[in-house]
Protein backbone atom coordinates (compact mmCIF):
# COMPACT_ATOMS: atom_id res chain seq x y z
CA UNK A 1 0.00 0.00 0.00
CA UNK A 2 1.09 3.46 -0.72
CA UNK A 3 1.72 5.92 1.88
CA UNK A 4 -1.14 9.09 1.56
CA UNK A 5 -0.30 11.82 3.87
CA UNK A 6 -2.22 14.64 4.58
CA UNK A 7 -1.28 18.31 3.80
CA UNK A 8 0.01 20.25 6.75
CA UNK A 9 -0.23 23.65 7.37
CA UNK A 10 -2.46 24.73 10.31
CA UNK A 11 -0.38 26.04 13.57
CA UNK A 12 -3.58 25.16 15.38
CA UNK A 13 -3.26 21.85 14.02
CA UNK A 14 0.58 21.27 15.05
CA UNK A 15 -0.31 22.54 18.88
CA UNK A 16 -2.75 19.66 18.58
CA UNK A 17 0.06 16.99 17.77
CA UNK A 18 1.97 18.25 20.22
CA UNK A 19 -0.51 17.57 23.00
CA UNK A 20 -1.34 14.37 21.63
CA UNK A 21 2.46 13.71 21.42
CA UNK A 22 2.52 14.34 25.34
CA UNK A 23 -0.88 11.89 26.09
CA UNK A 24 1.20 8.78 24.02
CA UNK A 25 4.06 6.97 24.34
CA UNK A 26 6.17 8.04 21.62
CA UNK A 27 7.57 4.67 19.30
CA UNK A 28 9.66 6.98 17.33
CA UNK A 29 13.33 7.14 18.56
CA UNK A 30 16.48 9.88 18.36
CA UNK A 31 20.04 8.15 18.07
CA UNK A 32 22.97 9.64 18.83
CA UNK A 33 25.54 6.78 19.27
CA UNK A 34 29.53 6.76 19.49
CA UNK A 35 30.06 9.66 21.72
CA UNK A 36 33.23 9.54 23.17
CA UNK A 37 34.56 11.07 26.46
CA UNK A 38 38.09 10.87 28.32
CA UNK A 39 37.17 9.71 32.01
CA UNK A 40 38.91 8.41 35.27
CA UNK A 41 36.36 5.75 36.10
CA UNK A 42 36.61 2.45 37.03
CA UNK A 43 37.42 0.02 40.16
CA UNK A 44 41.30 -0.35 39.73
CA UNK A 45 43.14 2.81 40.95
CA UNK A 46 45.13 2.60 37.58
CA UNK A 47 41.69 3.79 36.03
CA UNK A 48 41.64 6.69 38.22
CA UNK A 49 45.48 7.49 37.39
CA UNK A 50 46.11 7.07 33.99
CA UNK A 51 42.04 7.24 32.65
CA UNK A 52 40.37 5.81 29.23
CA UNK A 53 38.08 6.61 26.79
CA UNK A 54 34.19 5.79 27.45
CA UNK A 55 31.78 5.45 24.22
CA UNK A 56 28.09 6.37 24.67
CA UNK A 57 25.08 5.49 22.55
CA UNK A 58 21.76 7.00 23.57
CA UNK A 59 18.58 5.72 21.75
CA UNK A 60 15.75 7.93 22.95
CA UNK A 61 12.13 7.19 22.79
CA UNK A 62 9.32 9.86 22.01
CA UNK A 63 6.70 10.99 19.73
CA UNK A 64 8.39 12.41 16.47
CA UNK A 65 5.52 13.29 14.94
CA UNK A 66 5.01 16.96 15.35
CA UNK A 67 8.77 17.76 14.12
CA UNK A 68 8.29 15.89 11.11
CA UNK A 69 5.16 17.73 10.34
CA UNK A 70 6.37 21.16 11.15
CA UNK A 71 9.81 20.57 10.55
CA UNK A 72 10.21 23.23 13.69
CA UNK A 73 13.83 22.36 16.01
CA UNK A 74 11.11 22.97 19.13
CA UNK A 75 8.94 20.15 18.23
CA UNK A 76 11.94 17.71 18.98
CA UNK A 77 14.96 17.27 21.88
CA UNK A 78 17.83 19.77 21.45
CA UNK A 79 20.78 16.72 20.37
CA UNK A 80 23.09 19.59 21.85
CA UNK A 81 21.42 19.77 25.31
CA UNK A 82 21.46 16.08 25.29
CA UNK A 83 25.56 15.76 24.38
CA UNK A 84 26.01 17.94 27.13
CA UNK A 85 24.21 16.26 29.35
CA UNK A 86 26.21 13.04 28.96
CA UNK A 87 29.21 14.75 28.67
CA UNK A 88 28.36 16.12 32.21
CA UNK A 89 27.82 12.57 33.78
CA UNK A 90 30.71 10.79 31.98
CA UNK A 91 33.39 13.86 32.46
CA UNK A 92 31.90 15.95 35.44
CA UNK A 93 33.50 15.51 39.36
CA UNK A 94 32.13 12.38 40.34
CA UNK A 95 34.69 9.31 40.14
CA UNK A 96 32.61 6.29 38.94
CA UNK A 97 33.50 2.55 40.24
CA UNK A 98 31.13 0.86 37.83
CA UNK A 99 29.57 1.71 34.13
CA UNK A 100 26.10 0.79 35.25
CA UNK A 101 26.28 3.49 37.59
CA UNK A 102 27.74 5.78 34.45
CA UNK A 103 24.26 4.34 32.21
CA UNK A 104 22.05 4.98 35.48
CA UNK A 105 23.01 8.38 36.02
CA UNK A 106 23.07 9.23 32.26
CA UNK A 107 19.59 7.72 31.53
CA UNK A 108 18.28 10.06 35.04
CA UNK A 109 19.85 13.13 33.71
CA UNK A 110 17.85 12.46 30.06
CA UNK A 111 14.73 11.45 31.60
CA UNK A 112 14.80 14.21 34.36
CA UNK A 113 15.75 17.22 31.87
CA UNK A 114 13.71 16.33 29.05
CA UNK A 115 10.33 16.02 28.93
CA UNK A 116 9.75 14.27 25.58
CA UNK A 117 11.61 11.32 25.95
CA UNK A 118 9.64 8.96 27.16
CA UNK A 119 12.54 6.20 27.59
CA UNK A 120 15.71 6.10 26.92
CA UNK A 121 18.37 3.02 25.92
CA UNK A 122 21.88 3.69 26.88
CA UNK A 123 25.18 1.98 26.23
CA UNK A 124 28.48 2.84 28.27
CA UNK A 125 31.03 1.20 27.02
CA UNK A 126 34.67 0.66 27.46
CA UNK A 127 37.18 -0.32 24.99
CA UNK A 128 40.50 -0.26 26.63
CA UNK A 129 39.11 -2.88 29.62
CA UNK A 130 41.62 -4.43 31.85
CA UNK A 131 40.63 -7.39 31.17
CA UNK A 132 43.34 -10.68 31.22
CA UNK A 133 42.61 -11.45 27.22
CA UNK A 134 41.85 -10.00 23.72
CA UNK A 135 38.54 -8.31 23.30
CA UNK A 136 36.96 -5.23 21.56
CA UNK A 137 35.11 -3.77 24.88
CA UNK A 138 33.83 -4.71 27.74
CA UNK A 139 30.29 -2.69 28.47
CA UNK A 140 26.83 -2.34 30.01
CA UNK A 141 22.67 -1.40 28.09
CA UNK A 142 19.98 -0.71 29.97
CA UNK A 143 16.31 0.83 29.42
CA UNK A 144 14.82 2.98 31.29
CA UNK A 145 11.49 4.61 31.23
CA UNK A 146 9.69 7.57 32.74
CA UNK A 147 7.97 7.22 36.10
CA UNK A 148 4.13 7.72 35.81
CA UNK A 149 2.76 10.86 37.29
Amino acid sequence: HAWAVAPFSSSAAAGDIRKQAGKTKGNDAIVLKGMTFFARHGVLEEEAVLGQRFVVDLKMYCCLEAAGRTDDVGDTVDYSRVYGAVREVVEGERRYQLIEAIAQDIAASILGGFWQVDSVEVAVKKPQVALMGQLDYSGVEIHRFREAG
